[in-house]
């Protein structure tokens, strides 16, 4: 009886939560790491040089911060500098060079492949699920052939200077120090492609730490969509950053929810670029136990200790709020805010949103059928379980979410990196 009113009373917080930004991991190719250290074939270039030199633009010590604190940042202006356009043209900026080297990789003949994800059912049974005109391919994969061809992208894939100087702003362990970087080109032609909620990394498949995207579309204008939407939750409200020329946006790859929403250019460009750790995030050993945590009997719950009244008012003031949660909501809460809860805690709070996504993402198969249910399935059960584990922690992080100052925020422990 108390796991059923716990879990009704929390219903009516999670769909709240859902409102608050209405103000399956992203296809991961199994192929060797690409090679990390001797002289890249591109140094000495004036493509690498100015690759080198737009790093130094990207990489300063306020994006790191806003990085590290806000778990994303975005960086506009970087890749202005001039460089020799082709033969018997005028100077171009990178950016330009950039755009005219990944509209010829996109009509090379069988250089860019649909995007898809595998996804493999109990039994082993698998589905391919391609995204609608989304086509991209992975640098480190191309024949040196085609890599000659467009130089600057290939310093792009080369460079390391975005990487060393993340490691030099971003303190972390020696084991979480970026290792080696993976560049994907892609191209969106239109008529709806775009990119369902998910995370890009999964601690327990690959150690990427960092997203870095760069946009390539000058005559992108409102109503073009293709924007790219950050969940910050629960500090900050859905964040939509539009793919204008030259932008360049790097967020936390295993803890930043995010999607692309529906594109109606006939191309919309973009880069991306994976930087990732020696060796996998310790948080991993809480990411392996998740299933254990939705196990709705086992395990000790975390226990109350608010009466009635502070259990249904949670739309107070915001300096209040440590009168009506007790020390253990406070304890349930921050246990939701840590990466492996925080994650499945969001595919419930944006459930109709991640939903309508698959369904935007995908054309009609079998394989959207399946991810749809093991949508539905995967959200009824982490309700269920985080309603009768941490029923006053969803209520608190509900309110801080909504009414929360910075400083309750900053309370909830939430890290990005």
């Amino acid at each position: 009886a108390r796991f059923a009113m716990a879990s009704v009373a929390s219903r009516s917080v999670f769909r709240r939560l859902g409102r608050v930004g209405s103000r399956c991991t992203s296809s991961w190719s199994s192929v060797p790491t690409p090679v990390t250290y001797g002289t890249p074939t591109s140094t000495g270039t004036p493509e690498f040089d100015a690759v080198s030199e737009a790093a130094t633009r990207i990489v300063v010590p306020d994006v790191a911060a806003h990085l590290r604190r806000h778990g994303y940042a975005v960086v506009d202006g970087a890749l202005d500098g001039l460089i020799p356009g082709p033969k018997g043209s005028p100077p171009e900026t990178l950016a330009e060079t950039l755009r005219r080297e990944l509209l010829s990789l996109a009509s090379t003949p069988g250089v860019m492949q649909p995007n898809s994800t595998v996804l493999v059912q109990p039994g082993g049974h698998q589905h391919r699920l391609e995204k609608r005109n989304v086509l991209e391919a992975e640098m480190h994969v191309l024949d040196t052939s085609v890599l000659a061809s467009v130089p600057a992208l290939r310093a792009v894939a080369e460079d390391r200077s975005c990487l060393t100087l993340l490691n030099v702003m971003l303190p972390s362990t020696s084991s979480q120090q970026l290792h080696h970087q993976v560049t994907k080109v892609q191209r969106n032609t239109g008529d709806g492609g775009c990119f369902p909620l998910h995370f890009d990394a999964d601690p327990g498949v690959d150690a990427r730490r960092i997203t870095m995207l760069t946009y390539l579309n000058p005559t992108w204008r409102h109503g073009d969509g293709g924007e790219l939407v950050l969940f910050p939750f629960p500090m900050e409200a859905p964040v939509s950053i539009t793919p204008k020329m030259g932008r360049v946006v790097l967020f936390a790859a295993q803890n930043m929810l995010h999607r692309v929403t529906p594109s109606s250019m006939e191309n919309r460009l973009c880069f991306t670029q994976w930087f990732f750790a020696k060796e996998k995030s310790a948080l991993e050993s809480d990411a392996e136990r998740n299933d254990d945590a939705y196990e709705d009997d086992a395990g000790e719950s975390l226990k109350s200790e608010s009466n009635d009244d502070e259990d249904s008012n949670i739309s107070g003031s915001s300096d209040s709020v440590s009168r009506k949660f007790s020390k253990a909501a406070w304890s349930q809460a921050r246990e939701l805010c840590r990466p492996h809860l925080r994650k499945h805690f969001s595919k419930v709070v944006f459930a109709t949103r991640w939903a309508e996504s698959i369904v935007e993402s995908h054309p009609p198969s079998d394989a959207r059928v399946s991810a749809l249910s093991t949508h539905h399935l995967e959200v009824t059960r982490i309700m269920r379980a985080l309603a009768g584990k941490f029923p006053e922690g969803v209520k608190l992080v509900a309110h801080v979410a909504e009414n929360g100052t910075r400083e309750q925020k900053d309370r909830l422990g939430v890290k990005w990196l």
